[in-house]
């Protein structure tokens, strides 16, 4: 499902900050039983860092969302976005990536290395805050 974003929210991103401040207001788009539910989001960027889409690509459980490499890029190789940025919500709020956060996004960049699609970032967000694998060096 392709996010639909108003002019003043295609900007140029430049740090996660970005990133979460329009991912927030997505996620808060949805009602409290909406927002209970783990969604996976991919951004595309353009090579200026430009949002060229945001594509909701699971929408799980409580618990977790199921997200394949071909779902995370599928939209960018069709296309041609040559960076991404991976986004999924916590509905308890945590903001740690637990082992199965961490190994998918191991695998999702490894993935975007052989397509030549770089993952810059997987954040984690909740109503309040964000976690960012960049920052913490962990991509």
């Amino acid at each position: 499902m392709n996010v639909r974003l108003s002019k003043d929210q295609k900007i140029k991103i430049g740090s996660p900050e970005d990133i979460y401040a329009i991912m927030q207001k997505i996620l808060l788009r949805e009602n409290r039983l909406g927002r209970a539910k783990e969604h996976f989001w991919v951004i595309g960027l353009t090579f200026k860092h430009q949002i060229a889409y945001i594509e909701l690509v699971s929408l799980g459980s409580i618990s977790a969302a199921i997200v394949t490499p071909l779902e995370i890029f599928s939209l960018a190789v069709s296309k041609k976005s040559p960076k991404v940025v991976l986004v999924h919500n916590h509905p308890s709020g945590s903001l740690e990536p637990s082992k199965v956060d961490r190994a998918l996004t191991e695998k999702i960049v490894a993935g975007g290395k052989i397509l030549e699609v770089a993952v810059l970032d997987h954040l984690i967000i909740s109503e309040t805050g964000y976690y960012s694998f960049a920052q913490h060096q962990l991509l």
